[in-house]
């Protein structure tokens, strides 16, 4: 497993990546805004993304878009001395998966790393076909025919905790826990926004299932032929 590590302190980013490597991990390390430019350009596979808030004076804020299309599968963690609800959730719903702030333990770090591996990891040969759209959990790939599209991590963590078990309605604080983990405030709006995204790709795809809420209640999934009465959607 490859990771990509972008820290522009160099100490810091050498006993990271010796840390990493003491774990089995090999990494990749980046030191400036303009090596990691220079990655997006260039045939590069990576399966895990250690991003560093800022670079010198370049925020990579502005980068994060870039490295989720990139590498559309790799878990991004963000390592930041900024702390606080709206940049999480900025962060996260620009396509970063979990966020760690400054200073921190290696110990930490690594437990983060083995969390989102764990979520991210899926046996072989794993689908899910709920009405005309099928869920590829081995690409996190949604598919309806021969229209397909590849998820960001947490869109597509969320899309199949629902599939899983279309029969239950998932509270707001069950999805932050199960999806989430404890990497975001529940004051937060990281949920409705998620969820928001996943609606609008299920309905460019023209799947016949769609995402539903009750007010006070949660959330779930349900195909055109599974009703469940009129619902407040927000």
């Amino acid at each position: 497993m490859r990771f990509l590590l972008v820290e522009d302190d160099k100490k810091l980013s050498s006993h990271l990546t010796e840390s990493l490597r003491d774990h089995g991990f090999l990494a990749l390390e980046l030191n400036s805004a303009e090596e990691l430019k220079d990655a997006l350009g260039a045939p590069l596979k990576v399966d895990f993304v250690i991003l560093d808030r800022l670079l010198g004076s370049a925020d990579s804020k502005t980068y994060l878009p870039q490295v989720r299309r990139k590498w559309p599968t790799a878990p991004i963690l963000i390592l930041s001395a900024i702390s606080t609800p709206n940049e999480r959730t900025d962060l996260l719903n620009l396509g970063a998966d979990d966020y760690l702030g400054k200073p921190f333990s290696t110990q930490e770090l690594i437990a983060r790393i083995r969390a989102l591996l764990r979520r991210s990891s899926v046996p072989t040969g794993n689908f899910l076909q709920i009405g005309n759209l099928t869920i590829d959990s081995i690409k996190r790939v949604i598919a309806v025919g021969d229209r397909a599209e590849t998820l960001p991590t947490r869109e597509f963590s969320l899309l199949r905790t629902l599939a899983m078990d279309p029969a239950r309605v998932w509270s707001k604080d069950d999805l932050l826990d199960y999806v989430w983990g404890q990497s975001t405030s529940v004051e937060t709006n990281v949920v409705e926004s998620t969820i928001a995204n996943v609606r609008k790709k299920l309905l460019e795809l023209g799947a016949s299932v769609c995402i539903r809420n009750m007010r006070n209640a949660g959330y779930w999934i349900e195909s055109e032929r599974d009703p469940r009465g009129s619902v407040l959607e927000e």
